[in-house]
């Protein structure tokens, strides 16, 4: 099961649009989604400052508007332009407290439309090296991005004991799920699912090498 970023399913809740903003896709992956309640609980202020119509009267260089912008572009299915908007939040320099959360959001969308292959070249490999990085810096969802990843059938690299490692590495991490604000709490959820579905089919021996693996990412 592949999971959308979370930050986009907030987006959802606050934008214009009334349609769902995520599809069943064609090649039989369906998106789970997840929300997450940091950063945009103004979000629908944020909306209306972003109208195209107003643009002119704003520093269109300001992220927050490139991801508005880049939600809008995704939600609408143009998948190109999308992720022009989030690029240019992972490249832009940081000026405020609370862009650098808005900048790791922006790299996770744009990893998943390349892992999908929306609106970039499919790079499944680049992808998964993204995510990596992400977790270096900290970001707890990464790592339930990586186990779809090392479980999914079209990755050539898949690997279920690696799979269930980035599952186990997230139990780890959080061994309280009450511990945890709603958005993570649907991470580790989705991570209990998964590691449940992977041990099904996985020897004893596997599993304690997923377990190693699990604290060598940490």
């Amino acid at each position: 099961m592949a999971f959308a970023p979370s930050s986009l399913i907030l987006a959802n809740n606050f934008l214009p649009l009334n349609e769902a903003l995520y599809r069943t896709w064609s090649i039989s992956l369906n998106l789970k989604f997840v929300i997450i309640s940091l950063f945009f609980t103004c979000f629908s202020a944020l909306a209306d400052k972003c109208k195209l119509e107003h643009l002119t009267e704003l520093d269109y260089t300001d992220i927050e508007c490139q991801f508005y912008l880049g939600t809008e572009a995704y939600r609408n299915e143009v998948y190109s332009v999308a992720a022009a908007h989030w690029k240019y939040i992972i490249e832009a320099p940081l000026k405020y407290e609370g862009e650098e959360q808005l900048q790791a959001m922006a790299l996770s969308t744009v990893t998943f439309l390349t892992y999908q292959g929306l609106g970039l070249k499919q790079d499944r490999n680049l992808a998964v090296n993204n995510w990596k990085q992400a977790v270096a810096k900290g970001d707890f969802e990464a790592r339930r991005h990586l186990a779809f990843a090392y479980s999914d059938k079209k990755y050539k690299k898949r690997d279920l004991v690696k799979a269930l490692g980035w599952y186990e590495s997230i139990f780890l991490l959080h061994p309280d799920i009450n511990a945890l604000d709603e958005s993570d709490q649907s991470v580790y959820q989705d991570a209990l699912e998964g590691a449940k579905g992977l041990k099904e089919n996985l020897s004893a021996k596997q599993i304690e090498k997923a377990k190693i693996f699990a604290k060598s990412t940490l």
